[in-house]
């Protein structure tokens, strides 16, 4: 049985494989706008932004052409509807038709609006063409969802019950919120298959991958569950893939020491002050530009950093200890409680220094804190 749901499985895999290669939503906006005017299809252009023209408003476009915002939205009306009785208009939507279906199976019935546009495309002008398409021309296929204070702009299926969605994403945010920690993919799908509601309407959530094997099954339900948490509008991930509350500063850092800790915290490892900058400003959590000056000054204000070279800054949870050259060697020395070689000394500071060794050996010579033990070792002058 394992054998044929790993066929079943690879079946799957491939057919989608093949339903994304052959949709491509420019394309198929580019074809059916060749079914109609010149000016029909600058009309849809300007108010969709579509085929790489700036969106524009039924006033402005009215304004172009001179003539009434309400006969521009009338012409958009009767366009659309145009497009939608050409004679082989469904034979040309058949792909878009089924890659959108599918994908949205996948993800539980229902996805977030960005996060479907992504997995159509990657390309802006293909994203504007993506939504045409779902708003306007599979809008019997798939349901627009409008924002609340629950979840996001999204689409969903038909079939799918928004309201069973909404208390799955509401019983998401009740585990971030009673874990009250950050938590991984992986933690909350195992924290939420243990709560009652799951249990209770696990038939219905799992509807949609029943008739796939063992193997899809299990990445379906890692989907759906990404799919709901992104759908949230309380919980977000941060750049480190965790997920927390929406509110947090460890998930929307709004201090800019915020953004240093998650900076760090995603390299794994000691950066110059300038580099964490760089990278603040390339990863673009809002708006607001670092500055040099700004995180350098963050750094040596917050405890949480550890200065541990000429300008490199550590986290200080990493195990990185405060102070000169002078106070970690005296830290060694103590916690060793025995003398040290110089090479033992030396290793032991730059796994907490970015120094050069020399530092260290002007260090060891400070006769007022450092006595050198008759067999050439290191101790602390008592």
């Amino acid at each position: 049985m394992s054998e044929q749901n790993s066929i079943l499985d690879k079946i799957i895999e491939s057919q989608e494989k093949q339903q994304a290669a052959q949709f491509n939503s420019n394309e198929l906006i580019v074809s059916l706008l060749k079914n109609i005017s010149t000016k029909e299809s600058d009309i849809l252009s300007r108010r969709f932004g579509l085929l790489g023209k700036k969106k524009e408003t039924l006033e402005q476009i009215g304004k172009y052409y001179d003539i009434t915002r309400e006969r521009i939205r009338q012409i958009e009306t009767a366009t659309i509807k145009k497009i939608k009785e050409l004679k082989d208009f469904k034979q040309q939507m058949e792909d878009a038709d089924q890659y959108v279906t599918h994908l949205l199976e996948n993800y539980g019935g229902i996805m977030e609006e960005r996060f479907l546009l992504d997995e159509i495309s990657t390309n802006e002008d293909n994203h504007q063409a993506a939504r045409f398409i779902l708003t306007n021309l599979l809008n019997n296929k798939v349901e627009t969802i409008k924002p609340d204070s629950d979840i996001l702009a999204s689409w969903k299926l038909p079939t799918v019950s928004l309201n069973l969605i909404k208390q799955a994403v509401n019983e998401l945010v009740n585990i971030i919120k009673q874990e009250d920690k950050l938590l991984k993919n992986s933690n909350l799908i195992d924290l939420f298959s243990q709560r009652d509601f799951y249990k209770n309407n696990k038939d219905q959530i799992s509807a949609l991958w029943l008739g796939a094997g063992k193997n899809q099954a299990d990445q379906d339900f890692e989907k759906i569950i990404d799919s709901y948490l992104k759908i949230g509008k309380k919980i977000d991930q941060n750049i480190l893939n965790e997920w927390g509350l929406a509110s947090w500063n460890s998930i929307t850092p709004k201090r800019m020491s915020d953004k240093v800790y998650l900076v760090l915290r995603k390299t794994e490892k000691p950066l110059h002050f300038t580099d964490i900058t760089e990278l603040i400003n390339q990863i673009g959590f809002d708006k607001k530009t670092a500055y040099p000056a700004t995180i350098h000054n963050e750094l040596i204000l917050d405890k949480r950093y550890v200065l541990v070279g000429r300008g490199i800054y550590a986290l200080k949870e990493w195990g990185y200890q405060s102070g000169t050259v002078m106070d970690i060697i005296t830290d060694i020395l103590t916690k060793a409680e025995k003398p040290l070689t110089k090479e033992e000394i030396i290793k032991s500071v730059l796994d907490q220094r970015i120094v050069r060794k020399s530092t260290i050996y002007l260090a060891l010579t400070n006769k007022d804190k450092i006595k050198k033990t008759t067999e050439g070792s290191y101790a602390l002058k008592v």
